[in-house]
């Protein structure tokens, strides 16, 4: 037999190569929105830190631009409003919510056993809800805010665009949990709701806006919807997701089931009863019966039952596994925000006495408690999340480094200090409106006060740089390690 010395015999062989792999143009891997969403859930935590910290330098040093178009009457409009309005929607909107939405994608396949729907559709939504975001955001520095709420302040159109993401992100949730949500972990349940309330808000604001483009709207009804829209956002999306994560991370992190899963349940209830009733404190007017006010701050001052009952239950799973609040994983974080969920709950629920309400509304007392609740225990929570998803949907030996032990410690820091430093100033400013004339220093102490709340938050925006930086180095460096695929059953340590 000839053989030509020029063919080499392993080409004549296919099967001695491994087949060629093809990729798509839009990404359908398992965890592949869950990517999506936390990829930018840490842009938007870095740029959210920045501006805050710009928002609170405004206050100290306050600067005006005002750069007009030349048409429409338009132009770009830089003050401190607008600077808070745009920090406040970048952090609940961009860092927050992304980070929610992450959660869900990750979560509910391993709480179902079930391949998340819909892969192709959420990735979309990731684009669709970071792009429209963007341009709201960017919207708020130049057409009018009027009298809306921070988180009602976007143009209608960018709400619908906002809303029509997250009822993809609904959708699949709902495809993928619905056939198993009778027996289903107490986790999806408090998703589930979440992400009603957050569809529902955003359509509700959308309608309002469009509404209001062909019908000239009373600015009282404008500001009481945008109240109510802002305080629901808040309660309903950020709370329950909160609550979902946190009863998802513990018990993965302790490597125990729930302790009592009857509490779990009597938890996502008093939730479900307070949370859509403590919206109505915010209705303040003398054209709103006052009894109905009564129910919302009343509600408001139960919300620290629910807080209470996580607290204890979750505390209780960490029993036998208490060297977890010494790390800096899951664990530790998920502690964080379980400290902060009490000590927020206590805070709203003072700031609901009447006396107290008068003596802070229009101060930065509302600051220091959005802090403490964002960047406390909504943040924490998403960092527990994130810190636990990272390593499995990147399929990289990552997490529990030093970067993991600056994220926890500058942002633990700097959301305590400022949040306290802003509550103080509130106090302050408070008294000052009760007595004009009292002291000719108070000016001074304001701004010590929001100085050290600058330097303060200043380390929460160096703890959103280190994520940013650890999900890169992750990446780009880690080891490779195993999958398992969602669609496998959820593990028995995890309490369901």
């Amino acid at each position: 037999m000839t053989v030509n010395p020029r063919v080499n015999p392993k080409k004549l062989r296919p099967y001695d190569e491994p087949p060629k792999r093809r990729r798509t143009l839009i990404p359908d891997g398992p965890d592949s929105a869950a990517t999506g969403f936390l990829v930018a859930a840490a842009l938007w935590l870095a740029f959210a830190g920045g501006l805050g910290v710009l928002a609170i330098g405004l206050r100290i040093l306050p600067f005006e631009l005002s750069i007009p178009f030349g048409i429409f009457d338009l132009g770009f409009e830089l003050n401190e409003r607008r600077v808070d309005v745009a920090f406040v929607n970048a952090t609940v909107y961009g860092w927050l919510t992304n980070a929610g939405f992450a959660a869900i994608a990750f979560m509910t396949p391993r709480l179902t056993g079930r391949r998340l729907a819909f892969e192709k559709g959420l990735l979309g939504a990731v684009v669709i809800w970071n792009m429209t975001l963007l341009g709201g955001v960017a919207s708020l520095y130049v057409f009018d805010l009027g009298p809306q709420a921070p988180l009602a302040a976007l143009p209608w159109l960018i709400d619908g665009g906002l809303a029509f993401a997250a009822l993809i992100v609904t959708a699949a949730f709902i495809t993928t949990a619905a056939v198993a949500m009778r027996g289903a972990y107490v986790s999806l349940w408090f998703a589930g709701v979440a992400l009603l309330g957050l569809l529902g808000m955003l359509g509700l604001e959308a309608t309002i806006g469009l509404v209001g483009w062909f019908v000239d709207l009373d600015d009282l009804l404008e500001a009481l919807a945008s109240a109510f829209v802002d305080r629901a956002l808040v309660t309903m999306w950020l709370l329950g997701m909160a609550y979902a994560v946190l009863h998802y991370v513990v018990p993965r992190a302790a490597s125990q089931p729930l302790a009592w899963g009857g509490v779990g349940w009597l938890t996502w209830l008093t939730w479900l009863a307070l949370a859509p009733a403590s919206v109505l404190a915010v209705l303040v007017d003398t054209s709103i019966p006052v009894w109905v006010t009564t129910i919302g701050e009343v509600a408001t001052m139960l919300l620290i039952v629910p807080a209470g009952l996580a607290v204890g239950n979750l505390v209780a799973t960490m029993q036998g596994r208490w060297d977890i609040l010494f790390g800096r994983g899951p664990g530790a974080m998920a502690a964080v925000s379980l400290c902060f969920l009490f000590a927020a709950s206590l805070v709203e629920a003072i700031g609901a006495l009447r006396g107290v309400r008068m003596l802070v509304t229009g101060t930065e007392w509302t600051d220091g408690a959005f802090i403490w609740a964002a960047y406390g225990t909504f943040t924490f929570a998403a960092f527990a999340i994130a810190e636990h998803a990272i390593p499995r949907v990147l399929r990289r030996a990552g997490g529990g480094g030093l970067l993991s032990s600056a994220q926890l410690w500058l942002g633990f820091g700097g959301a305590a200090l400022a949040g306290v430093a802003l509550m103080g100033a509130g106090l302050a400013e408070g008294s000052m409106h009760l007595a004009p004339g009292a002291a000719a220093g108070d000016d001074l102490s304001l701004m010590i006060y929001r100085g050290f709340a600058l330097a303060s938050f200043g380390l929460v925006a160096l703890s959103g740089l280190a994520m940013l930086t650890n999900l890169f180095l992750v990446y780009t460096s880690a080891r490779p390690i195993a999958y398992i695929v969602p669609g496998q059953p959820a593990a028995a340590g995890a309490g369901h």
